[in-house]
């Protein structure tokens, strides 16, 4: 099994010191996508903007072998509002 490292920057470079092994590449972009959709759940409901999270994945040798990058945004829409608008009435 190999080794790969999942190394986070969301506005601050956190580096996968320790690691996990792996049997194959699938089988490390399953961790990382499923560490993200984790981590991103959290940061949402914090409302914490995510727009420069990336996440790159390195091999034992350090090579990068995955790079997750995303944007990801809650927006609640005000229909009071927009109708408002649309009507000019805002």
């Amino acid at each position: 099994m190999a080794r790969y490292f999942f190394n986070l920057h969301d506005g601050i470079s956190i580096p996968d010191t320790i690691g996990s092994e792996h049997p194959d590449l699938q089988s490390a972009r399953v961790e990382a996508v499923e560490t993200i959709a984790e981590r991103l759940r959290g940061a949402l409901l914090k409302k914490t903007d995510v727009s420069a999270w990336l996440m790159n994945v390195t091999d034992e040798q350090g090579v990068t072998v995955i790079v997750l990058s995303f944007t990801a945004a809650v927006q609640i829409v005000d229909h009071v509002y927009l109708a408002a608008k649309a009507t000019g009435t805002a």
